[in-house]
C-alpha cells in the first residue's frame, strides 16, 4: 500500500470516529476545516512508522507535535516527535496537554469599518491570489460591477495593494484574531468509541490516540493558512459578520482547500452567495489526493484541467469553465527587448561575458540538497552545449538569493549569473532563448510567449506535464538538456508549440480576466432572476469617494 493510500485510510478512520466531535459555530468540522495541515502531519507520521523518514539522534523534542517553518515551502510543516510516537503507540505514559482555553468565549467583537453592500466579494491571502483575482475585479469594475476584497494576508508582500478602481473596496482581517491560541478540547474525544486500530507498517495505530495527537496541530496558529482552532472560530465569526453586511451574490477565491479557504467558502454559502474558484497556478499530478474543491463554479486555465477539476470537486452540481489565466493577461504587454537587456546586463556584470544565447533556469523553492542536484544537472547540460550558451539562475521569490550563493561558487567554464529574486524568472523569461524548469508556472508563461521550454524530469520531482502535451522538451539528464539547447540553436522556430497544445494548457492570453468576469456576471444575472442580488454598481457618491480601504 502506498503512503498516500495509508494516509487516506487514517483520514477515513478519523473522519468516521471523530469527524463530528467538534465543529465551528458555523457547523464546520475540525477535520474539514483543517484537512490540509492534518493530512500533512499524517503523511509525515506514515513515513515515520514505515521508516521512510527515520528519527535521528538529535531529534529529542519534548513536544508531541513539532512545527517547523519551511521558508522554501512557504508554510509550516508538522512532524511527530519521539515523545509523540511513544504516546501514539502506548509505549510511554505521557499525559496530553490540558485545554488552554474555552474556545470562542473571549474572542472580542471587532468593530468593522463602514461597509457598503457589493454584489461581488473575493478573498485573498497570497500574492498569487492578488495577481489572479484583481484583474477580474478590475474588469468587473469596467462593466459597472462593484466588489469588495477580504484581505486576510498576514505578510505585507501578500497584501492586496490599492485597487486600480474605486469600485473595488478592501477590508482587512484584524491580525489580532490569529493571536488566539487553543485547540478543540481533548475531552471532546471522551464520548466516542475507543479501541479501534489501523495497521501502518508493523504498527497497530489506535485511532483514539491518533485523534488526540492530531488535535495538537490545532492548538497554535502557524500563519493564516494554519490557524489554531480558536483563531479559526474567530476568523469564521469575522467572515460571517462581513458577508452578512456585504450581502454579495457571488464570492470569488483562488483557494478553497486550506483552512481560510474552507471557512470563507462555507461562510459565503451560509450568506447565500454563489461561489467561484479561479485556478491561480498549474495543477500537477498527485498534488491533491482527495475531493478538495468546495466551490460551485471552477474556472480553470485549459482543457486539460477539466477532468482534474471534476475529479477534485466535492459538489455534484459543480460547473467547470475553461477561461485561461487572468494573471497571464499582462503577457500581451511584455517588453521582450527590456528583459533581454536585463539578462545581458547581469551576465556581463557577474560572468564577464554575454554569450549569444541565454537560458533561464526558473527555480523552485527546494531544499539545499535537491537544489544543488538540479543545478548540477542544468549547469552540466549548458556547459556541454558550448560557449554560445549562458545561464541565468532565477531564484524563487520564497527563497531569495542566499540559497543560491554556494551553488555559483564553482561553475567552471560556463557563463552564469543570478537574477534578482524580485525580478525572478517571470521578470526576465521573455528575453531568453530557452527556459528550463521542473514545475514552475513560468514554464507555461514561456510557452505562451514562444520561448522554448526544457522540462526537467528528475527523481522525486513533479512536473507540469508540459512535455506530455508536446509543449516542452523532456530532459531527464544533462545530455538531454544539451541536445535540446542544440536543437534550439539550430532551428528555434521548429521548437514552437502548436496553437492547439497551447490552448489545451492555457486558453487565449489577454482575454482571461474577461472570461472569468463573464462567469461572474452570469451568476449575478441568475441571482437577480431569483431576486437575491444587490444592485450591480455603487451609488454615485460612493463611486466618487470610495476608498481602497473602506
Amino acid at each position: 500500500m502506498s503512503t498516500a493510500a495509508k494516509v487516506d485510510a487514517l483520514m477515513a478512520a478519523l473522519e468516521s470516529e471523530y469527524g463530528a466531535v467538534v465543529r465551528t459555530p458555523g457547523g464546520v468540522s475540525w477535520l474539514h476545516s483543517h484537512h490540509v495541515p492534518v493530512r500533512r502531519l499524517l503523511t509525515r507520521l506514515v513515513r515515520r512508522l514505515t521508516d521512510e523518514v527515520p528519527f535521528h539522534s538529535g531529534e529529542d523534542e519534548r513536544d508531541l507535535i513539532v512545527a517547523r517553518h519551511q521558508p522554501s515551502l512557504g508554510y509550516v510543516t508538522y512532524d511527530v516527535s519521539r515523545e509523540g510516537m511513544a504516546y501514539l503507540l502506548g509505549t510511554a505514559a505521557i499525559e496530553m496537554p490540558g485545554d488552554e482555553r474555552h474556545v470562542g468565549e473571549d474572542v472580542a467583537d471587532l468593530a468593522l469599518s463602514r461597509t457598503v453592500p457589493t454584489p461581488v466579494c473575493a478573498v485573498s491571502w497570497s500574492s498569487r491570489h492578488v495577481q489572479t483575482l484583481l484583474p477580474v475585479l478590475a474588469e468587473l469594475a469596467r462593466r459597472g460591477v462593484a466588489s469588495t476584497v477580504l484581505d486576510i494576508a498576514t505578510e505585507s508582500r501578500h497584501a492586496v495593494p490599492t485597487p486600480p478602481d474605486d469600485a473595488i473596496s478592501v477590508l482587512r482581517l484584524p491580525k489580532e484574531l490569529l493571536a488566539h491560541g487553543g485547540g478543540p478540547p481533548v475531552r471532546a474525544l471522551s464520548g466516542t468509541r475507543d479501541g479501534r486500530t489501523l495497521h501502518v507498517g508493523e504498527y497497530a495505530v489506535p485511532i483514539g490516540r491518533l485523534a488526540a495527537l492530531v488535535l495538537g496541530v490545532l492548538r497554535h496558529s502557524a500563519d493564516v493558512t494554519q490557524p489554531s482552532w480558536a483563531a479559526a472560530v474567530g476568523i469564521e465569526r469575522w467572515l460571517d459578520d462581513v458577508l452578512s453586511r456585504l450581502a454579495s451574490s457571488v464570492f470569488l477565491c483562488s483557494n478553497d482547500t486550506s483552512p481560510p479557504g474552507v471557512l470563507a467558502v462555507r461562510a459565503a454559502e451560509r450568506a447565500g452567495a454563489d461561489t467561484v474558484y479561479v485556478q491561480h497556478g498549474a495543477w500537477v499530478e498527485g498534488q491533491v489526493a482527495w475531493r478538495a474543491q468546495h466551490c460551485r463554479h471552477i474556472a480553470v486555465m485549459g482543457a486539460r484541467d477539466v477532468l482534474t477539476a471534476r475529479t477534485w470537486s466535492k459538489r455534484a452540481d459543480a460547473h467547470v469553465h475553461v477561461v485561461g489565466q487572468p494573471r497571464f493577461d499582462v503577457l500581451t504587454e511584455v517588453d521582450r527587448a527590456a528583459q533581454r537587456r536585463y539578462l545581458e546586463k547581469i551576465l556581463a556584470a557577474q560572468a564577464g561575458a554575454v554569450p549569444p544565447r541565454i537560458a533561464v533556469w526558473a527555480c523552485q523553492p527546494f531544499r539545499e540538497e535537491k537544489l544543488r542536484s538540479h543545478f548540477e544537472v542544468v549547469a552540466e547540460g549548458v556547459r556541454r552545449a558550448g560557449s554560445t550558451w549562458g545561464l541565468v539562475v532565477a531564484p524563487h521569490p520564497a527563497q531569495g538569493a542566499d540559497a543560491y550563493s554556494a551553488l555559483l561558487e564553482d561553475v567552471g567554464t560556463i557563463s552564469v549569473a543570478l537574477a534578482d529574486p524580485a525580478v525572478g524568472a517571470r521578470g526576465c523569461l521573455a528575453g531568453a532563448d530557452a527556459l528550463i524548469s521542473a514545475s514552475s508556472t513560468c514554464g507555461i508563461e514561456a510557452m505562451l510567449l514562444d520561448v522554448p521550454v526544457l522540462e526537467l524530469v528528475l527523481p522525486a520531482t513533479r512536473t507540469l506535464g508540459l512535455a506530455d502535451q508536446r509543449a516542452a522538451q523532456r530532459c531527464a539528464a544533462s545530455p538531454e538538456i544539451t541536445a535540446a539547447l542544440e536543437r534550439i540553436a539550430e532551428a528555434p522556430h521548429a521548437c514552437r508549440v502548436s496553437a492547439a497544445a497551447k490552448r489545451a494548457i492555457c486558453l487565449d492570453v489577454g482575454a482571461s480576466s474577461a472570461a472569468v468576469a463573464d462567469v461572474v456576471v452570469t451568476a449575478l444575472a441568475n441571482a437577480t432572476a431569483r431576486g437575491s442580488a444587490p444592485p450591480l454598481g455603487l451609488a454615485a457618491a460612493d463611486t466618487k469617494h470610495g476608498g481602497a480601504n473602506r
